[in-house]
């Protein structure tokens, strides 16, 4: 008999096993069980289950190790695993399965390099879902635990300490109202799935409070005219190494400056989506016609992009930027990247200075506190356009397929409220009217 079962007895012809364990403080008797079948949560052949019983008594050992033999058969006979699962455990069987399928969706649409939907979901999950639901075991997660995660994630990044603040620039204090209805739905399908799987037998109400208040989506923080002046201005003082914080600025850091400066302009004047304005060739380049009839640039967006293929047009201020990139990075043939480093290698985004930038700037966050980012400037191109060509329904359409959105959308949550207005005023060649009088003429 092996020294760590001591005073063994054995119970169904030796397939359960209890014992005392050697060096105890107490006498807790375990119990070992082999069944014929058994299996892990991914599949893998399981030999026998080991655990205590929690019982010195050995009648009262007995009736519990009978009781989970019968348990373990019911699962090795209807195939579920019989071994203790955590979340982390069903998570990473669902993501198998969902990332999968989104990278066939990827490879279907024609699209390459890194898929940013698999990026959202594995950023998440690590940062948020495993961190809170992690190795807690699937019969700890009741139904108050999961709602507590809410509260857990609304006031995550205010518990953070200033390294992982610095680790992530782009964090916001008050998670927004997308952002939480995204996990609520990820969350949904995980849990379903794994009630579907029969690896859990229930499936928690998950509902965050914006859901439950019926609280409608914010708009992302934008630029007001004035506001985007500032931000000129304070970027060209920057360019020049006469930032806030500069101390040292070399002829490399100015390059790198100068390059943010035109890539902020390419989305003030175009509304694009910054991944979109990343990934220009030179040969996606063209001269055209603006909305004001204005001589603009004409640029074809990727197929491989959020919402695919299109032509933007904008507006005539573009072209200054457009041969200030070309005289900077001297890469100008059709297969050269627009935004690229000396060596001619894609640059693949500006977010931490950019963040740093509009802090010196003191743009980082609205009057209600709501933090900007690059995005912002594309809400900022959707308002000035807005006022620029006047509130109507033809404006809304024309603005709607120029950067790719919905008109409803671009209604709701590009342009803020005040800027939409009967009397909205319309910069003509001749001067402003309002609505009542373009409707008199």
């Amino acid at each position: 008999m092996s020294k760590s079962y001591l005073n063994k007895v054995e119970l169904k012809d030796g397939q359960i096993i209890l014992f005392h364990r050697q060096n105890s403080k107490r006498p807790v008797y375990h119990m070992r069980i082999h069944v014929k079948g058994m299996k892990d949560v991914k599949g893998n052949k399981v030999t026998y289950v080991q655990r205590s019983t929690g019982e010195t008594d050995l009648e009262e050992a007995r009736r519990i190790a009978l009781d989970a033999y019968d348990d373990l058969r019911l699962k090795a006979r209807a195939k579920q695993a019989v071994t203790t699962l955590t979340f982390r455990d069903m998570y990473e069987l669902w993501w198998a399965d969902k990332k999968k399928i989104l990278e066939q969706q990827w490879f279907a649409k024609g699209r390459n390099g890194k898929n940013k939907r698999v990026e959202w979901y594995e950023k998440h999950a690590k940062r948020y879902w495993l961190a809170y639901f992690g190795d807690h075991k699937v019969e700890e997660l009741t139904h108050s635990f999961v709602q507590g995660y809410w509260n857990w994630r609304q006031t995550y990044w205010a518990r953070a300490s200033e390294e992982e603040r610095k680790k992530y620039p782009n964090f916001a204090i008050n998670p927004a109202k997308k952002s939480l209805d995204m996990e609520q739905s990820a969350l949904r399908e995980v849990f379903g799935w794994a009630n579907s799987m029969k690896l859990i037998n229930y499936q928690p109400q998950i509902q965050n409070p914006y859901a439950r208040k019926g609280i409608k989506a914010k708009r992302r923080a934008s630029f007001d005219e004035h506001e985007f002046l500032q931000l000129q201005e304070y970027l060209q003082q920057w360019v020049e190494g006469r930032g806030k914080n500069d101390r040292r600025v070399n002829a490399a850091h100015k390059r790198n400056r100068k390059l943010l400066q035109i890539y902020v302009h390419f989305l003030a004047y175009t509304g694009m989506r910054t991944g979109e304005v990343l990934k220009l060739k030179h040969k996606d380049i063209s001269f055209t016609l603006t909305m004001l009839g204005d001589t603009g640039l004409g640029i074809e967006v990727a197929e491989d992009t959020k919402t695919g293929a299109r032509e933007v047009t904008s507006t005539a201020d573009l072209m200054y930027w457009y041969e200030e990139l070309c005289k900077l990075t001297g890469h100008t043939e059709r297969d050269d990247w627009l935004f690229c480093n000396a060596q001619g290698k894609q640059v693949t985004g500006f977010y931490k200075t950019f963040a740093k930038l509009l802090d010196e700037a003191g743009l980082l966050y609205t009057e209600d506190g709501d933090r900007r980012s690059a995005y912002s400037l594309r809400h900022y191109y959707a308002e000035q356009m807005f006022a620029e060509l006047g509130h109507t329904h033809a404006v809304l359409d024309m603005l709607a397929v120029n950067m790719g959105t919905g008109r409803d959308y671009l209604e709701n949550f590009y342009i803020r409220r005040g800027v939409i207005d009967a009397e909205a005023l319309v910069r003509t060649r001749h001067g402003y009217k309002t609505q009542g009088e373009r409707d008199s003429v």
